[in-house]
């Protein structure tokens, strides 16, 4: 994951979590440097991992 791919993934995924944005509305893929790169699928993990860490 590239530093820009990564800050985009996290600020995705706070706005999922502080339900400003629904998943749905996260792009599934996103064009960074000429390269296609999946945003919603890494957003999702992200998620996954916050919430996994809070309940732990």
């Amino acid at each position: 994951m590239t530093i820009i791919q990564g800050k985009l993934v996290n600020s995705y995924a706070t706005l999922v979590m502080a339900n400003r944005m629904t998943t749905e509305q996260v792009p599934e893929t996103k064009l960074i440097g000429g390269v296609e790169l999946p945003i919603r699928s890494e957003v999702e993990i992200v998620i996954a991992e916050r919430t996994i860490a809070a309940l732990a």
